[in-house]
């Protein structure tokens, strides 16, 4: 008892040391949860993203395509025409 009595501010300072240091856990682990989230829809948001630009992509690549043929088939129709 006279060791507790000679160092009890020693103690008080270990113990509340101990809890905050268990309450700071908590809250990374808390905070590493809403984080994993936040990268979870920000995955999800660019995943769309991207899905709109490649379907952008392949609609003017398909327009192109199809001018492409249609000069080509003006071409023809103008060359077999003139014989």
């Amino acid at each position: 008892m006279e060791i507790l009595a000679q160092y009890w501010h020693q103690v008080l300072f270990v113990i509340g040391a101990l809890i905050v240091a268990i309450r700071l856990e908590s809250e990374v682990r808390s905070l590493r949860k809403d984080l994993d989230q936040i990268k979870k829809d920000l995955d999800r948001r660019d995943t769309y993203v991207e899905t709109v630009k490649l379907r952008a992509e392949v609609d003017m690549q398909s327009k192109q395509i199809s001018s492409l043929w249609e000069f080509t088939n003006k071409l023809r129709d103008k060359f077999n025409g003139g014989k």
